[in-house]
């Protein structure tokens, strides 16, 4: 035979469970403590008097933990990928950039040298007009 106060407390954790309380907030978590709050009872009762719920609310807990520590380690993992891709472009960019930057100083030599050749007179200019 169930008690009043056991099935008080069943009814009390169906009601957290989905989410229509009535004496606290639509937003806590359930545990011991907001169940004893909604059935109107000390922690120590369900504790005590009332193990097997005890161990109802530290299972479902214990499931939402898994699933948020789930939840974040999947999302870790996604932010590590896009790290390391990231990181590979901007190892690409670098090369890049040495390669242009090379280039640029090869030109700028050329450059340089073509004027000298132009300044000394000894190169007559060819105009592209026809």
């Amino acid at each position: 035979m169930v008690s009043s106060t056991g099935k008080e407390l069943q009814n009390a954790l169906m009601r957290l469970k989905h989410g229509r309380p009535r004496v606290v907030d639509k937003k806590r978590k359930i545990s011991i403590s907001a169940l004893a709050e909604e059935a109107g009872v000390s922690d120590s009762a369900i504790h005590n008097r009332y193990p097997e719920i005890a161990a109802q609310v530290r299972e479902i807990t214990g499931k939402a933990h898994k699933t948020q520590r789930d939840e974040k380690n999947e999302k870790l993992k996604s932010e590590k990928t896009k790290n390391r891709e990231l990181r590979e472009y901007i190892e690409q960019l670098e090369s890049d950039i040495r390669k242009l930057t090379s280039i640029n100083a090869t030109l700028s030599d050329e450059n340089a040298q073509l004027k000298a050749e132009l300044a000394s007179g000894n190169v007559v200019g060819i105009s592209n007009k026809m």
